[in-house]
């Protein structure tokens, strides 16, 4: 799987592939080398509508696609942040419905998740099952890199805390050179982190493995969601071919970009709509990726 063939592509490369809720997109043939399912911003809330955030219809779309999900017999399921909002109690909400999954459940964090009171953010990593804020795990000759973007931030840590003047200083500064994505909802990798990332992938390289890399905020492209010091996680990524995708959430409405051959896909909310889900089963092939989106997500094949 060579990044500089790597074509991200929309669900219509497979014939018949315009799918209802909750249908199969693609029909395998053969097995892949792995299966997941995936899951972003749920959001999950005890509060009242908000525009087109329907907070209190995401613990029924999370039992839906558990169900789906678990059916499909993945290794796996990712979850890739904001997994409740503002209430430290809405964990209790939350967990005990993914856990019905009955396979492991990596998460990531994303801004929302510490959208809790001052006291309880040190908990959240630790409520999750998280072994650190940022790590890898392994399937086979396939690595998850599960990042924290959050790690500078000006809602991660309590007010008035270095960390926390830090990224407040940070983000004006942001502001000032016209960042789009200078915004206080948006938060960056730090520098430690990144050299973690770079060892990471070295030892991936060496070892041949192909590596999915995940975070809660998109790294490209420039709008209101990117990740502050994007340009030091793609740089680190450049240097390293074993990356095959970047896979994130945060941005409500999805996107997908390439660059350099490298698929970049924003994965949609199922935080909106309330009678409609969002979630996905990733099955990784030898030579591509299919997506197979539920819902409101799309169905996509990345494709070497």
């Amino acid at each position: 799987m060579k990044r500089r063939h790597f074509l991200g592509t929309a669900a219509a490369i497979l014939p018949g592939a315009a799918l209802a809720a909750d249908e199969p997109a693609v029909a395998e043939a053969q097995a892949p080398l792995l299966r997941f399912g995936l899951i972003a911003d749920a959001q999950y809330a005890d509060a009242d509508q908000e525009g087109e955030r329907h907070y209190r219809s995401t613990p029924e779309k999370l039992k839906r696609a558990v169900e789906i999900i678990r059916a499909a017999k993945p290794e796996f399921t990712l979850q890739l942040g904001d997994f409740i909002d503002r209430d430290f109690k809405s964990f209790d909400t939350m967990l005990p419905i993914i856990k019905e999954l009955g396979h492991p459940v990596y998460h990531l964090l994303g801004n929302h998740d510490y959208s809790v009171a001052d006291t309880e953010k040190s908990r959240v990593v630790a409520t999750l099952g998280m072994p650190h804020d940022y790590y890898t795990f392994r399937s086979g000759n396939i690595r998850i890199v599960m990042l924290d973007t959050n790690s500078i931030s000006t809602y991660k840590y309590p007010a008035n805390t270095p960390s926390a003047t830090a990224a407040a200083e940070q983000l004006k500064a942001l502001e000032a050179t016209g960042q789009p994505g200078a915004k206080p909802w948006n938060g960056g990798a730090s520098t430690p982190q990144l050299e973690w990332l770079d060892r990471e992938l070295t030892a991936a390289d060496v070892a041949k493995e192909r590596v999915i890399l995940c975070g809660h905020h998109p790294l490209i492209p420039a709008d209101m969601h990117q990740l502050w010091n994007h340009e030091a996680v793609l740089a680190v990524i450049d240097k390293h071919p074993s990356v095959v995708a970047w896979f994130n959430g945060h941005n409500h409405a999805g996107d997908f970009v390439e660059r350099k051959g490298l698929p970049y896909l924003t994965f949609r909310s199922m935080l909106h709509q309330p009678e409609n889900t969002a979630f996905s089963i990733v099955d990784v092939h030898a030579d591509r990726i299919v997506i197979t989106g539920h819902g409101r997500e799309i169905s996509r094949v990345l494709k070497a």
